[in-house]
């Protein structure tokens, strides 16, 4: 502790896993190798056996051959005669490494004058002093049971004086962690929002958040720590009981998190337990709701994958790039974790790759999902992954690459089109083709509908509009159409060709698409009939039958002029 605190990075090395003749490093711009024995007299020949094996192990350790030792400390509790500073820097300096420093008695005087609190921490009872402190920011400060009265007498200025003062004495004390206290006003966003919040959007170096609160003011305490010590030698744990009914997908979440790392996510009376976390901070819970999200630290390297769809001649049909949202291993035993789970998205999140790999049964699987677009999303943009979607059935599979070089010869075999669920997607496809095509006839942004916007009107409207743009003729039952009245007309005319003004109602917007080509075969109903707008003529249609095209390229040149 007394290491960490003058070089924050330095690393404990733990002995159980072989140290390599390392008890503290510390990296920087020089590699400094602390050994660290608990001897308090002039070392026995057996000990100075000791030493001198933990200098052999540095020396010839294959995980230390390239560590650049520019110092080396022996530390203990003793400072050396002449003969024991001869006989240590001559076997250091027969090893390869510089002249040894001997860290004795005198060493851990000055480092003990020098950080005090450390020395309280671990005999002077300094902990439970500490705890107290903490607790005193949410205690005793009355920020748990917070009452609006007591708020209205509060001198503001010296309440936050307190709070400062409090925060300061904690920061230098614990010499594990320092603490950051926010107090806001009560939030109409939940905690369990607010929390989730934080773990999307962690900030550098925080490991812990707890927040309080109640109708007037919420105050949060935020926990970094000082070392890269701190978390092993006081570490933030969770002892809890988590509990499902058999058979309920809150079990197979359970099961799916502790097999494979599965994010968990159970709601309110699902858990119970204890916390540990520094300064008092923790405590018993029950009744509680979780959610535990993966580890996202994700190299460049290994961020990027591509989905490959060939067909049954393995010849490639589409493809969509995914991220690695995570990678997660399940609880590890004696033989490693039981099982690894990878997630991939394209950008939009709308298709999910599932990768999991099966250690007990040496087996590997891939599951996709497809989620609704919600109304944030431009459908040009959803429509190239709805279309990748589309044709993920069989005879085609899909094939998993890096961004570069060729396919692996591995297939995931797709099931029939069929039976493929959920099937929505489809439907979601032909609107985002609908949207696209209307998109290109305005410069308001068309996103893909809210599925509570989402009626079956609309996607008529949608679909309809959409296979006009792309060049079909629609056929529309009408029994009579009514056109404005022309003289020259015969009364025997059976084919009848009219331009109709033709739009489409979004949510939020009308789209103008300029005219529609309307023809039908008919005899005339009434002729010359006298309405609010004029005269017009009115057509019985036969067989109910009225053909509607978009113009040509010509005739819509020809309208505009």
């Amino acid at each position: 502790m007394f290491i960490s605190a003058k070089h924050p990075r330095a690393e404990r090395i733990t002995p159980s896993v072989g140290d390599g003749g390392i008890d503290v490093l510390v990296r920087g711009d020089k590699t400094s190798v602390y050994q660290v024995k608990k001897f308090a007299a002039s070392l026995t020949p057996k000990q100075k056996k000791q030493v001198e094996k933990s200098l052999d192990r540095l020396a010839s350790d294959p995980r230390t051959k390239d560590l650049k030792v520019d110092e080396w400390h022996l530390v203990m509790p003793w400072d050396p005669t002449l003969e024991e500073k001869k006989w240590l820097r001559d076997y250091v300096m027969s090893k390869g490494f510089p002249e040894p420093h001997w860290d004795g008695l005198t060493r851990c005087d000055l480092w003990a004058s020098e950080y005090p609190h450390i020395v309280d921490y671990y005999l002077g009872g300094n902990a439970e002093r500490i705890q107290q402190m903490a607790l005193s920011i949410v205690h005793g400060l009355r920020l748990k049971e917070i009452r609006s009265e007591d708020v209205e007498k509060w001198d503001m200025s010296a309440f936050a004086h307190d709070l400062e003062a409090t925060a300061r004495i904690l920061d230098r004390e614990d010499p594990f962690y320092s603490y950051g206290v926010h107090i806001e006003p009560a939030s109409s966003v939940p905690v369990e929002d607010r929390l989730r919040n934080e773990l999307l959007r962690p900030r550098p170096g925080i490991v812990c958040s707890t927040v309080w609160g109640d109708s007037s003011v919420q105050v949060q305490v935020d926990v970094y720590p000082k070392n890269a010590v701190a978390r092993e030698l006081s570490p933030l744990t969770f002892n809890m009981n988590l509990t499902a009914k058999i058979g309920s997908p809150e079990a197979g979440a359970i099961e799916d998190f502790f097999k494979f790392g599965t994010p968990l996510e159970l709601p309110e009376g699902s858990v119970s337990g204890v916390a540990h976390l520094p300064a008092g901070l923790g405590g018993d819970f029950a009744n509680a709701a979780i959610t535990v999200l993966p580890n996202a630290t994700i190299s460049d390297q290994d961020r990027e994958l591509r989905l490959v769809l060939v067909d049954e001649n393995n010849v490639q049909v589409d493809s969509l790039m995914l991220e690695r949202k995570y990678t997660s291993s399940g609880v590890s035993t004696e033989q490693g974790p039981r099982g690894l789970e990878a997630l991939f998205t394209d950008s939009l999140g709308i298709v999910k790759v599932r990768l999991r790999f099966d250690a007990n049964e040496k087996t590997q699987s891939m599951k996709l999902d497809v989620d609704v677009p919600d109304g944030s999303k431009l459908a040009v943009g959803c429509l190239p992954v709805l279309s990748f979607y589309r044709r993920m059935h069989a005879p085609n599979s899909l094939a998993l690459a890096p961004r570069f070089g060729p396919l692996p010869k591995s297939r995931y075999a797709l099931e029939d089109s069929q039976e493929r669920t959920p099937r929505f997607a489809d439907l979601w496809h032909d609107v985002a083709l609908g949207l696209s095509l209307i998109q290109e006839h305005t410069s308001e942004s068309l996103f893909m509908p809210k599925p509570s916007e989402l009626d079956d009107a609309l996607v008529g409207q949608i679909l309809k509009t959409g296979a006009l743009l792309n060049g079909q003729t629609l056929t529309f039952k009408m029994d009579f159409v009514s056109t404005e009245h022309d003289p020259d007309v015969k009364g025997d005319a059976e084919t009848i060709t009219m331009l109709v003004p033709w739009s489409i109602e979004l949510p939020g917007t009308t789209v103008d698409l300029g005219y529609l080509a309307h023809a039908f075969s008919g005899t005339f109903y009434e002729r010359a009939h006298e309405g609010t707008d004029g005269l017009y003529d009115v057509w019985r249609v036969s067989e109910g039958k009225v053909l509607a095209r978009m113009l040509t390229p010509e005739e819509q040149k020809a309208v505009a002029n």
